[in-house]
């Protein structure tokens, strides 16, 4: 018994001695980290191909437009209600489990995609497909920060996204193309191939950190039920700025190109393009700058440069005024979400890193669906330049707010629990 008592001490001194050096500066780009985005790269390239061809398949099987439109929207509204419970979940669970459990059901849904033999039944999957979707864009971000040293996380969650964005970026036009030459059935076939290979690489490549006892702080199986089980109140604020960013995501895919058809831009389609290109050098090159700057030093002008590229697509009425916006907007973009992504995850303990996420997610999950619907409302009652008008205005108050909100909890919060 005393010699297991001394093992146990002495493999928990190698692994706190480890996890110093990790919070010292350690490597960041490891063989475990790549892979992770590997697989992050492969899931959201899956998502993409076939997001925006939903709605036109289900037509294609015989269902009306409002049908088609529910089939299309009941994914993210399944994927919003999970996110709580998986963030829970992750927690308590082993966080590698979880991701291999919510990418092979997500390639499960694909494969059922191929069997529905009607729409009702169709929406069914997508539901089980959108909660499946939420778990695991929780449970993978919760589990690659395991894999980032503390002194990197922004660096980290920078590179992280970059598989994400070049799926935004070719992913739809991939899934256009080979729906397009070999159908739909051929398409689905490939992503549930392409989803069940990331499960089978983290099965069989990734090699699990061990956690010491000091970092296994926070939510576990003992835990009560309650509001801070499913919530990270320290991270509520963050993830609703970060919410907003994403509202404006959803502004802009909604109402840029109605907006240009009735001013007369040319090539509007452009604009996602550039934004792309910015969005992705923002990621390989602003998570340094984040790791050595005050939050509010980044999110603050990140806001103020959202709200001017809104500003500047208001204005607009020619091709190079909206394609600078399009610079202004992936800059402010690029900035704040990380930046505010890597505020969630270090003001909880390791423990908590996943209903940190959840929360994190939430806001993003907000903003992009009421976003739109905002939106669409007030171009209603006024028009497309109002709207984003509207939107620079509530985005240059919110950083006023933020600011006020981030002074004021530095002066009420130790700095040691940050």
């Amino acid at each position: 018994m005393a010699a297991d008592l001394s093992q146990n001490i002495f493999v928990g001194r190698r692994l706190d001695a480890e996890n110093q050096k990790m919070k010292k500066g350690g490597t960041l780009f490891t063989k475990d980290f790549i892979l992770l985005i590997c697989v992050s790269l492969i899931t959201a390239f899956g998502y993409s191909m076939m997001s925006s061809l939903v709605s036109s398949y289900t037509l294609q099987m015989g269902a009306g437009v409002t049908l088609a439109g529910v089939a299309s929207g009941i994914f993210s509204l399944a994927a919003l209600i999970s996110r709580p419970f998986s963030g829970y979940a992750t927690d308590i669970f082993n966080k590698k489990t979880m991701c291999v459990m919510s990418t092979a059901l997500i390639s499960l849904s694909v494969l059922g995609y191929l069997l529905a033999p009607n729409v009702g039944l169709f929406i069914v999957i997508r539901v089980i497909h959108g909660i499946a979707f939420g778990i695991s864009g929780t449970a993978n971000l919760a589990l690659v920060s395991e894999y980032i040293p503390p002194s990197k996380t922004g660096e980290g969650l920078g590179y992280y996204g970059i598989g994400q964005v070049i799926a935004q970026v070719l992913g739809p036009t991939v899934g256009i193309y080979i729906r397009d030459t070999v159908g739909y059935r051929f398409l689905y076939a490939v992503i549930a191939f392409l989803t069940m290979a990331a499960a089978m690489i983290l099965i069989v490549c990734l090699k699990e950190r061990k956690q010491s006892n000091r970092e296994k702080t926070g939510i576990t199986a003992q835990t009560p039920f309650s509001i801070n089980a499913f919530f990270a109140k320290e991270c509520v604020v963050y993830a609703l700025v970060a919410g907003l960013f994403s509202a404006g995501n959803g502004i802009v895919a909604s109402f840029l190109l109605p907006l240009a058809e009735e001013r007369g831009i040319p090539n509007i389609s452009l604009f996602f393009s550039i934004n792309a290109i910015v969005l992705f050098l923002m990621r390989l090159t602003i998570g340094k700058l984040i790791d050595k700057t005050d939050l509010l030093l980044i999110v603050v002008p990140s806001l103020l440069v959202s709200a001017f590229s809104f500003g500047l697509i208001g204005y607009s009425s020619s091709f190079w005024i909206v394609m600078i916006a399009a610079v202004f907007k992936a800059l402010g973009h690029g900035g704040g979400q990380i930046s505010l992504q890597s505020a969630c995850i270090k003001c909880v303990p390791p423990g908590r890193v996943g209903v940190a996420t959840a929360t994190f997610y939430i806001g993003a999950d907000i903003g992009q669906g009421f976003g739109s619907i905002l939106g669409g409302k007030i171009s209603s009652v006024f028009n497309y330049g109002t709207m984003f008008y509207l939107t620079a205005i509530v985005i240059v108050v919110v950083a006023g707010l933020f600011t006020i909100y981030e002074i004021h909890r530095r002066k009420t919060v130790p700095k040691d629990v940050r």
